[in-house]
C-alpha cells in the first residue's frame, strides 16, 4: 500500500477518523493525502447577514489552511515519519474524491461513516455511504467510536448466489496478505446444504489458499444482523465486503446491503469494488 486518501469535511468525527488514518499509513507506511472538498454558492450579502460572501479562492485557502493544521497536529503526535500532504479541490464532495484517488493513485479512501450529522447519517446514509456505489477504489468506512488497533482477525462477506468479481477478491486477498490477518469467509443463504451451494463454497475456498483462512455458511437472509452479529462474535478487526454492481434504476429503490451495512456498521468496512 502505497498511498491512502483521507477525505474530512473537518468535523470532529472525520478529525477522529483522520487518526485512524494516520496510524494505518504509519503501519503500511504509506504516504497520506488530506483531502477536502468545497463548493462555492454566490450568494447576496444581505441574505447572509454579512458583510460580503466569501470568495472561492478565500473558502480554498481557508480550507487548506484548515488541512496543514490537521497535518501539523497528526505530526506532533505521531512523528514526521509519514508523508503528509494536502489537497483542496472545488467542487461537489464524490465527484472531487473520486478524481484526487483517481489523479493520486491511491490504493486506500478513508472517511467516517458520520460527518457534521451523525443520527440522519445513520437514517439516511451520508456522502461516505454514497461513495460506496461511486468510488473506483476500496472505500474504507472508519465509524468515529473505533480507535486504531492493527488489523489481524477480518471477515470477509462473500455472496454464493453470486460469484464475486475475480479482480476484487484479489484487491480483498491482497490487502489481507499486507495486513497480515486471518480472513474468516462468511456465506450467508437460505439453504446452506444444498449441494450446489458446497461446491461454490469449496472453489472460493480454493481461490483463498495463499491466505490464513477459516470458512462460515450460515442460513439465513438478513444480511446485516448476521455478518455483524458474526463479526462481533469472531472480534473482528475489519470487515470486507464485495459490493455487487447494481442498475442505476435498481439502486433509485433498493439500498444495496453494503451501503445499508456502512450506515449502521460500528466495524470499520473496507469496501473493495
Amino acid at each position: 500500500m502505497k498511498t491512502i486518501v483521507l477525505a474530512t469535511d473537518f468535523s470532529p468525527n472525520a478529525n477522529k477518523v483522520a487518526h485512524f488514518a494516520m496510524q494505518l499509513a504509519l503501519t503500511q507506511q504509506a504516504t497520506l493525502i488530506l483531502m477536502h472538498a468545497f463548493h462555492f454558492w454566490p450568494t447576496n450579502p444581505a441574505e447572509t447577514g454579512a458583510d460580503f460572501p466569501l470568495s472561492a479562492k478565500a473558502m480554498h485557502n481557508d480550507s487548506q489552511k484548515t488541512l496543514n493544521h490537521l497535518a501539523h497536529t497528526l505530526n506532533e503526535q505521531y512523528g514526521t515519519e509519514v508523508n503528509i500532504r494536502c489537497i483542496t479541490k472545488e467542487g461537489y464532495p464524490i465527484p472531487a474524491i473520486r478524481e484526487v484517488a483517481e489523479e493520486e493513485k491511491a490504493d486506500l479512501v478513508i472517511m467516517s461513516t458520520t460527518g457534521t450529522a451523525p443520527q440522519s447519517a445513520q437514517l439516511m446514509g451520508s456522502v461516505a455511504t454514497s461513495m460506496v456505489a461511486e468510488t473506483n477504489v476500496p472505500l474504507l468506512l472508519v465509524p468515529p467510536s473505533v480507535r486504531y488497533t492493527d488489523v489481524k482477525n477480518v471477515v470477509l462477506g462473500v455472496d454464493l448466489d453470486t460469484p464475486p468479481n475475480a479482480v476484487a477478491l484479489d484487491t480483498a486477498l491482497r490487502f489481507a496478505r499486507q495486513f497480515g490477518c486471518v480472513v474468516n469467509l462468511l456465506c450467508i443463504h437460505p439453504h446452506p446444504a444444498e449441494a450446489h451451494i458446497r461446491t461454490k463454497a469449496e472453489h472460493i475456498r480454493e481461490l483463498m489458499v495463499s491466505v490464513p483462512h477459516t470458512m462460515t455458511i450460515l442460513s439465513g437472509e438478513e444480511i446485516y444482523d448476521t455478518l455483524l452479529t458474526f463479526a462481533h462474535e469472531n472480534k473482528a478487526d475489519l470487515i470486507m465486503m464485495l459490493p455487487q454492481a447494481h442498475s442505476w434504476f435498481r439502486r433509485l429503490f433498493v439500498e444495496g446491503e453494503t451501503e445499508r451495512f456502512a450506515r449502521l456498521t460500528d466495524i470499520p468496512l473496507l469496501a473493495i469494488v
